[in-house]
């Protein structure tokens, strides 16, 4: 039964059940690990982000902090291009209430180097500045991480919103939280769009002038009231009428929330019906990608369904039929098993064959290859050798060794209860991990 507040939360994964989808299954990729110097241990939850911090021409891996670890700070791994990773243990960042949840990098303040936008479980979203050398200050006014803050988040985007060169931040709420008498209750939820005024200097030789430019951030008005009740752990951007303007799909932690995906028209967010979402779902994860090359960005969806006594997880994907949306589905079990976080990938090294990786609650991750045809086949499971048990929170798909393919990035967490370590009991607490994925034609 779900709670009050209209969110729900699976059980704990039970032994994987039977598909239910005939799905065609092939043998093609083969994963190895690209991971020497991440960490094996820790509660590494909700998500990551993947850039080059250090300006070597390397792409390195930022998490926020691992969640119940002391002290609470985010932390940086430079990669080489070559499957080794090492702490930056020289970066500084401010004395403020990091905790778990989101990171993205991007120049927000627009002097060239990439900064960090944090979105903090229970304590709001902040932005800091880069230097460049690892040093990481406050960005802006109005951004500020406090203990029961209003709005929390898990998971946030970085995004030209205006497209006038400015990078904003897109926040999704991460629950209701007690009303007060400054929000009435409602300020909790939702979707949040932060954008910074002020303007932008270039860097100079001898001083860092955008550093002194007054910066404030401002809450900006998405003109939709159909987002403000959302909150959940997943976002997506995209373009699903080829106008050129950003969608949007929003992952829900309510059960039977059907406004997952919405068209930016004229000044406002429209939600669009899409016929055979699950009825009672929650949606664990959401991507937007152009699936079968008709460039229209088609919707893909981990959901988990209550109907009656039992539970259904799945994938599915909404392909876009010129406005409209067929749904195809791609897993679907009756199990307690999640699929909890979802990517589209590149592992044939054409971005016109586009594969899905897919974490489970269990720890492993499922791999559909492209068919070639617009759809895909069931694959590899990836095992969860060494997080055995660690939800899967966060998958990304990066080509990471200049190969021209994707290279698959994964974090794990979760807790164990400390008195009987059973076979699904997560007893490393969870891991960072990175494989590289052969594909054979």
């Amino acid at each position: 039964m779900a709670p009050a507040n209209g969110s729900a939360s699976a059980p704990s994964p039970s032994i994987p059940s039977r598909s239910l989808v005939d799905l065609p299954s092939t043998k093609r990729f083969t994963v190895t690990p690209f991971d020497q110097g991440l960490p094996t241990a820790g509660q590494w939850r909700n998500g990551f982000d993947v850039a080059d911090l250090n300006g070597d021409g390397e792409l390195d891996l930022v998490h926020g902090p691992a969640r119940k670890t002391f002290p609470l700070r985010p932390v940086v791994y430079l990669g080489d291009g070559h499957g080794n990773w090492r702490a930056w243990n020289e970066t500084t960042f401010p004395p403020v209430g990091f905790d778990y949840g989101d990171v993205r990098a991007a120049d927000l303040d627009g002097d060239g180097v990439l900064d960090l936008a944090f979105a903090v479980h229970l304590k709001g979203v902040a932005a800091f500045r880069h230097d460049g050398r690892g040093n990481f200050s406050s960005l802006g006014r109005g951004l500020d991480l406090e203990v029961g803050a209003p709005f929390g988040s898990r998971t946030l985007l970085t995004t030209d919103w205006g497209d006038d060169g400015r990078q904003g931040i897109l926040a999704l709420s991460d629950g209701p939280r007690p009303p007060s008498k400054s929000n009435g209750g409602a300020a909790s939820l939702g979707v949040r769009l932060f954008t910074m005024t002020g303007r932008n200097a270039p860097r100079d030789a001898t001083r860092d002038a955008a550093a002194d430019a007054p910066r404030e951030w401002k809450l900006d008005a998405l003109a939709t009231t159909a987002l403000d009740r959302l909150f959940g752990d997943s976002l997506a951007l995209g373009d699903i009428d080829g106008d050129g303007k950003k969608d949007l799909a929003v992952g829900s932690n309510t059960l039977g929330e059907t406004r997952v995906l919405f068209r930016r028209g004229a000044g406002a967010f429209v939600p669009v019906p899409l016929d055979g979402l699950r009825a009672r779902g929650l949606v664990r994860s959401v991507a937007l990608a152009d699936l079968d090359g008709d460039s229209r960005d088609d919707l893909v969806v981990a959901y988990a369904n209550s109907e009656g006594e039992s539970w259904f997880v799945g994938v599915d994907v909404f392909f876009n039929r010129n406005g409209t949306f067929e749904r195809r589905e791609i897993a679907r079990e009756e199990s307690r098993n999640d699929y909890t976080a979802l990517a589209v990938c590149n592992f044939d090294g054409s971005r016109a064959r586009s594969s899905l990786a897919v974490a489970r609650d269990d720890g492993t991750i499922s791999l559909f290859a492209a068919d070639g045809h617009g759809f895909v086949t069931q694959d590899l499971r990836v095992p969860s050798s060494g997080h055995e048990g660690c939800r899967g929170y966060r998958v990304r798909c990066v080509d990471l060794n200049h190969d021209g393919r994707d290279e698959l990035v994964a974090s794990f967490a979760g807790e164990s209860d400390g008195l009987s370590e059973t076979d699904d009991a997560c007893v490393s607490q969870g891991a960072l991990k990175v494989w590289t994925v052969g594909a054979s034609l």
